[in-house]
């Protein structure tokens, strides 16, 4: 495979994970809690995790050093990530301008910690 093609494919599979662990914010700033929209932000979920489930297949398959630590990176976000919607969705759906802004962002820094090892291998890998 050539060089550029598996940056590009690392890039994606490092984008998945990334929109995974952005689906706290976009649950608990979801505009109202109705069943639509509450199938819709499941629904971006299921396709995420199915995305990662791809990426970490193809990495199995096409860079078996990359494959571990790609795994790790999605574990780590789906412990982290995964508790943190739960408590999004726990929360009121926000109401005001003023209320998109959190304040305080939800943590991240074993994702973080995982990501930039990933990271490492897959650049040694290109």
């Amino acid at each position: 495979m050539r060089r550029e093609h598996r940056a590009k494919t690392f890039a994606e599979a490092l984008t998945a994970v990334e929109e995974y662990l952005e689906m706290p914010y976009r649950i608990r700033r979801r505009p109202e809690s109705s069943s639509v929209v509450r199938q819709q932000l499941t629904d971006e979920v299921s396709s995420l995790l199915a995305r990662m489930a791809f990426h970490q297949a193809w990495l199995q398959i096409e860079a078996t050093t990359v494959a571990g630590p790609y795994a790790t990176l999605v574990a780590t976000a789906r412990a982290e990530a995964g508790a943190q919607m739960s408590l999004a969705w726990q929360q009121p759906p926000i109401g005001t301008d003023s209320g998109m802004n959190l304040g305080i962002p939800y943590p991240r820094d074993r994702s973080n910690a995982a990501r930039a090892r990933c990271i490492e291998v897959m650049r040694r890998h290109l």
